[in-house]
């Protein structure tokens, strides 16, 4: 019997909207259009999002665990006695206990990679020019993986052997270096090694492809380094990095730990206005959907006025005559945000072959099922409206007057 009812419910909400075609046509157009917009805008600030972290840190590490800035002691006088109201402050350069480091970290299933780096900064000669260079010392593949150096190499072998050196694409064209072509390498000290050339990479920015990267055992007997400069880290969820550095911050207390969100405050913001931004066009967007269904059904309900107090007066109750409308808005909504999310995804297609951007849309669950979600849910309320005048229709006043 309630099934009977429902079916009977959802025939004439389907009559009525299909007897104001032009209406229920502009009625979908519109809320297509407002998903359409919806989609668009969270895919797009979405995907330029990702575009924006990867490049800020999708070939850097996330955590860096480096040696303790500095620590304090007492400053001798001149007679021998100690001053303990003076302090000198002692840089350390330095981790020595860095395996042990390592290891431990490598146990956390949220952390990608952990591996050692020793840096150091020289000069490159060849051809009677002289180039300073940043150098750095790697272990392989996870302290290559960091770098997305093995995934970006462009010429040769990314491997780290004890006479090779892997140089950035910026490198090696401003030197006129190729696979297998020789260099000298200096310290400040003035000792040099004779390397040669064994892969190029390209990880896309200016900084990155001035590097020179050799092995880390070579890196600290060439530069003096005992210990290593600093403890890399790549975690599985970027985001998560401050609260992983926290945490082991906590842990460790003979160095410190810097996430990349410490470093990178202004970027963090600007994505927080872009999320805060598209979340209010979208609000507004949605604003627009209700107030357009409430209208059109509103307006439907006081055209129906005669239909419907025929229908009461034949025994239809007030809840059926209020639920009549419920499924137009439900309906309406189902249409315009399927064709809504059809539309977004010609416009993000037709945007990137139009502008040649050189980042993607985000299109996942939630760009695609939110706005359908937030359209249908509009539509839902919105036509609460015209129900319940729906339901407080009197039979016999309609009929009396003439509709």
């Amino acid at each position: 019997m309630k099934n009977n009812k429902n079916q009977y419910e959802l025939m004439v909400a389907l009559k009525f909207l299909f007897k104001g075609r032009g209406q229920t046509f502009l009625i979908v157009l519109g809320i297509a259009v407002g998903v359409a917009v919806q989609f668009f805008l969270s895919s797009l600030i979405g995907g330029l999002q990702i575009s924006l972290i990867d490049r800020t840190v999708g070939a850097a590490p996330h955590i860096n665990i480096l040696p303790a800035d500095r620590i304090a002691k007492p400053v001798s006088t001149m007679a021998g006695i100690s001053d303990n109201k003076k302090v000198l402050y002692e840089e350390r350069t330095e981790i020595y206990s860095w395996q042990q480091y390592v290891n431990d970290l490598k146990k956390d299933k949220r952390i990608l990679f952990a591996a050692p780096a020793a840096n150091g900064s020289g000069f490159i000669e060849r051809g009677g020019s002289v180039v300073p260079v940043l150098v750095k010392g790697l272990t392989a593949p996870d302290g290559l993986d960091i770098y997305k150096i093995r995934k970006n190499i462009i010429a040769g072998i990314p491997g780290l052997s004890s006479d090779s050196a892997l140089l950035g694409k910026g490198l090696a064209d401003r030197l006129t270096l190729g696979i297998g072509d020789k260099f000298f390498l200096r310290n400040n000290k003035g000792d040099q090694v004779f390397l040669r050339v064994g892969g190029i990479f390209d990880l896309g920015s200016s900084a990155g492809n001035e590097l020179v990267v050799i092995s880390i055992d070579m890196v600290r007997s060439f530069f003096g380094i005992e210990g290593v400069s600093a403890i890399e880290v790549q975690v599985k969820d970027v985001f998560s990095a401050e609260k992983i550095s926290k945490e082991y911050g906590r842990q460790y207390e003979r160095v410190k730990l810097e996430s990349w969100q410490e470093k990178n405050r202004e970027l963090l913001t600007a994505l927080s206005s872009q999320s805060s931004s598209s979340d209010t066009i979208q609000f507004f967007v949605i604003i627009s959907i209700s107030l357009g269904i409430a209208s059109v059904l509103g307006i439907a309900a006081i055209q129906k006025q005669r239909q419907l107090g025929i229908l009461k007066a034949m025994g239809t109750t007030d809840r059926s005559a209020s639920k009549i409308f419920i499924i137009q808005g439900f309906l309406l909504g189902s249409a315009g945000s399927i064709l809504g999310v059809c539309f977004g995804l010609l416009l993000a297609y037709g945007f990137i072959k139009g502008t040649g951007v050189n980042f993607g849309f985000e299109i996942n669950a939630r760009t695609l099922f939110t706005p359908i979600i937030l359209a249908m849910l509009a539509s839902v309320l919105a036509s609460t409206i015209p129900a319940r005048r729906a339901a407080k229709l009197s039979p016999i006043e309609v009929i009396r007057n003439g509709g």
